[in-house]
């Protein structure tokens, strides 16, 4: 065995105490240092591609023309897999985010493909990982998540783009566009913009759709639902683990102020009915008791009847984790298709007004309920409080105490 395969075989070994270490190295050291870097940096060296990034990697240049921000895209390495699609950049992702709710990766998608629209590249996607999205056989004939739902961004199958003659490996960082527009884990999450919706709007008209199938079952459903009223109150309700009340997350919003604010806007737009989307059983009951046959649900989602998350529940139902995704597709169309919307901080809200602005169309009536972030309350970065919830959570779900709810417990941004 060559010295080469060792370190990869060695590496591939010891990878399981990443995340511990990587824990530990977030609570010490912060995420923006050397030593967080080089943890990065091993976890990705079995990736042939990463390899290959940093071997042909150049320092940026940094510009200061005009004193306009601007940067050089650079490190883009080329890679010739077949004779395909001759004179396309082919802008391949593969995303391997294991934890990532849907939504927040329906909006790293959007910020991906921002950048391969304002350089003319063709996007393809293949979202290949998810401890609660991903089954273990195809689904729609694809083993890609993405594609479960959605057609290829720029009409490219994974297949074709693969034995493609011009290749770029996306990542997500600064030469490529990541801090451009909008994205995930930025220091202002919380802080999306007008000018982001329409920014991704005119990205998500024009790149994402889903499968004809889905999308005309969607449309029959929300008809069947709505009774032919075209005056739908919409309500997107987080409840579940947000009721733990998270340190550097939104101020906790309760169901009284869930309910308090749909009254006021019920009464403003004289709305037939509300439709309600949650996450939790507690929240659903007690919009039941306060808007009785004015409200409107989907009947067949999963829901916790406690502070675990929804996506942790599993059912003995046929395409279980695709269902869990398919139901949020179709909770953020059914929002999109009313006539006011209430609703708190979460990447779900932004993709719903993202999906309105797609449409051609804005909210008669819109507010949201941010209360600030949390100063306070259980710090996700100490592994003792994660211990504590995943014990929780364990007892909600009737849980063998030895078998493991997840590698990595923490709050997903959905």
């Amino acid at each position: 065995m060559n010295t080469k395969r060792k370190i990869l075989n060695f590496i591939r070994i010891f990878r399981p105490l990443y995340v511990p270490i990587s824990n530990f190295i977030r609570r010490k050291f912060g995420t923006q240092g050397y030593v967080f870097a080089i943890c990065k940096f091993i976890r990705r060296l079995p990736n042939a591609y990463f390899r290959g990034y940093v071997n042909n990697y150049r320092n940026p240049v940094e510009h200061d023309e005009d004193k306009k921000p601007k940067h050089t895209i650079m490190n883009m390495q080329v890679h010739v897999l077949g004779n395909k699609n001759k004179g396309k950049v082919i802008m391949l992702l593969e995303n391997q985010s294991h934890h990532a709710g849907f939504c927040a990766l329906w909006v790293y998608f959007l910020n991906r493909l921002s950048f391969s629209d304002r350089h003319g590249f063709y996007h393809v996607i293949d979202w290949n990982e998810s401890e609660f999205y991903q089954e273990d056989h195809p689904v729609n004939g694809s083993t890609s998540i993405f594609e479960y739902y959605f057609e290829q961004p720029s009409g490219i199958s994974l297949e074709d783009a693969r034995k493609s003659s011009f290749v770029v490996y996306d990542w997500n960082n600064p030469e490529f566009g990541y801090n451009d527009t909008f994205h995930v884990g930025d220091t202002n999450d919380y802080k999306f913009t007008a000018k982001d919706i329409e920014q991704f709007a005119k990205i998500q008209r024009k790149y994402i759709h889903l499968h004809a199938d889905i999308e005309k079952s969607i449309k029959e459903q929300i008809q069947k639902l709505f009774r032919g009223s075209n005056n739908v109150l919409g309500v997107h309700a987080r409840g579940a683990d947000t009721k733990i009340g998270y340190k550097g997350h939104p101020t906790i919003v309760t169901s009284e102020d869930y309910i308090d604010e749909t009254q006021k806007m019920m009464n403003k737009v004289k709305a037939d009915f509300i439709f309600l989307a949650t996450d939790d059983q507690e929240m659903l009951d007690q919009f039941k008791a306060a808007f009785g046959d004015k409200l409107i649900y989907y009947d067949d989602v999963i829901r916790s009847t406690g502070t675990v998350m929804n996506c942790f529940i599993e059912k003995e139902r046929e395409n279980h984790h695709y269902l869990l995704g398919l139901e949020i597709i179709r909770d953020v169309y059914t929002l999109a298709a009313c006539n006011g919307f209430v609703c708190g901080m979460s990447y779900v809200s932004f993709i719903v007004q993202i999906l309105k602005r797609a449409n051609g169309q804005k909210f008669t009536s819109f507010y949201r309920i941010f209360k600030g972030i949390q100063e306070n309350g259980v710090d996700l970065k100490d592994a003792n409080a994660r211990k504590k919830i995943s014990e929780k959570w364990k007892r909600e779900l009737k849980m063998d105490n030895d078998e493991p709810l997840t590698s990595d417990i923490h709050s997903e941004k959905k």
